[in-house]
């Protein structure tokens, strides 16, 4: 995934070679994500144009998917899995640990630290659980610790 910096480029070009295409909005959604590193309001609107669907439609397949994005995210993406077997190993209290620690709620990116707090429901991790995903790492019987050691070991 591109790094979101280069926002120089014309949305227009990039989804240009998926209009004609049949199923063309998903990949074109992909490389705009790819290089902006989120899909932004003006690229909305050029997708809704340019696939002649309304801004709702294209709003309401970005939401669907959970790895589509508005927003601009962090360097590290911590997710939490609130799943059962979780919940039975507290993932609750790791939940509310880890956002007093970072100072992060759900679905918020801290930009000064580069780190975005998300949620999931299963990792498929349940025997070690609670389970948290750093970025592609997958760590079982999380703590705040753990999960800081990581993201201070990656350079986050």
């Amino acid at each position: 995934m591109s790094s979101g910096q280069n926002n120089t480029f014309d949305p227009i070009t990039l989804i240009e070679p998926f209009v004609e295409k049949k199923g063309g909005l998903m990949p074109a959604l992909h490389t705009l994500q790819e290089h902006f590193g989120y899909i932004s309001k003006e690229s909305i609107a050029e997708l809704a144009t340019a696939f002649n669907y309304s801004q709702a439609e294209i709003i309401d397949v970005i939401t669907f998917y959970d790895d589509f994005r508005t927003k601009p995210i962090g360097k590290n993406i911590i997710r939490i899995c609130l799943a059962e077997a979780c919940q039975s190993q507290n993932c609750k209290k790791l939940l509310k640990d880890i956002s007093s620690q970072l100072n992060l709620t759900l679905d918020e990116t801290n930009h000064d630290s580069g780190i975005t707090l998300k949620e999931v429901f299963c990792l498929g991790n349940c025997a070690i659980g609670p389970s948290v995903m750093i970025n592609e790492t997958v760590i079982g019987e999380a703590t705040t610790e753990k999960i800081i050691s990581h993201i201070e070991k990656d350079g986050g």
